[in-house]
């Protein structure tokens, strides 16, 4: 039997991807194992299945290419003492030692793929990736819950300003559905402000009120007409609060679900390069950081 046909019983095109071809033996192994399926058909398919997945194996050990159209001598060929020994034999005695193999065979490859895993989780939380891992979830939770008590507890710093420069060339939709531009202040902190809002601005004075530490601007408030009128500056953490810290507690979350499981894998995975980066824009936008080195001072 030619390569490309064991590869057609498992349902996939010849590729070197051992992963992608341990996914469909697993798929049809579990699909036709005894134990789930113990119908004759679906024995014999297991049979066919383990078979095709180990030719398959040991021809890409030897180097054979998977789209070859040749024929393939695996080592499961009978040799002829061995086919004169299973003349001898019952055709049930024959088939009921191939499934035993075959079921032999899945219980050792699913016995070293669960070998495996377990190395490789061990890989991820012991040593210097574990130690990596817990450096991000320290500062990632730190910027997130100062970054929530500085929205919800500290007390807000009022300053007075002006907007000194308006690009309104750039009009886009804002939360509120509003066109909105973004602005320049006088301490030369930057915002997007609705239209309506710029115009209103231009006769009166503007009040920012930020947090204290992040120095983010909560909202903008102008007294007109006997009131106070309120906004808050679009595409802005307090707009989007509280998303951002949320999103920075993801390497904790990652950090209690710790399991041998694909879950934990790719939180693990997004936790030790994703979200660094994601911190590394947030804290560096509306210089963050700076403010946090100076407790809120600068």
């Amino acid at each position: 039997m030619s390569l490309s046909s064991y590869f057609k019983i498992l349902g996939i095109s010849p590729t070197k991807n051992e992963a992608l071809i341990k996914k469909a033996y697993r798929k049809k192994a579990l699909k036709y194992h005894p134990d789930r399926n113990p119908t004759a058909a679906a024995k014999d398919k297991f049979i066919e299945v383990t078979e095709a997945y180990e030719n398959i194996l040991e021809a890409l050990e030897r180097g054979i290419d998977p789209n070859s159209t040749s024929q393939n001598r695996t080592s499961y060929r009978q040799t002829s003492t061995q086919r004169t020994r299973t003349r001898q034999k019952t055709a049930s005695e024959i088939r009921e030692e191939r499934i035993k193999k075959a079921r032999m065979r899945y219980e050792q490859n699913k016995r070293r793929e669960a070998e495996e895993n377990d190395a490789y989780f061990r890989t991820l939380t012991n040593g210097k990736w574990w130690k990596r891992f817990k450096r991000v979830m320290y500062v990632s939770t730190l910027i997130s819950l100062l970054m929530t008590l500085d929205m919800l507890y500290f007390p807000a710093v009022t300053e007075v300003s002006q907007i000194v420069k308006v690009n309104t060339s750039s009009r886009y939709s804002g939360a509120n559905k509003h066109s909105t531009s973004p602005v320049k202040f006088e301490n030369g902190q930057k915002a997007w402000l609705s239209q309506k809002f710029i115009e209103m601005s231009k006769y009166e004075y503007l009040y920012l009120e930020k947090t204290p530490l992040f120095k983010d601007i909560k909202y903008v408030k102008v007294w007109q007409f006997d009131r106070w009128v309120y906004y808050t500056p679009d595409y802005s953490l307090p707009s989007t609060f509280p998303l951002i810290p949320f999103v920075l507690l993801f390497p904790l979350l990652t950090y209690f679900i710790k399991s041998k499981t694909f879950t934990f894998t790719l939180f693990f995975h997004l936790s030790m390069y994703a979200i660094p980066l994601f911190l590394f824009v947030v804290m560096f936008s509306n210089d963050r950081w700076i403010h946090l080195l100076t407790f809120g001072l600068i």
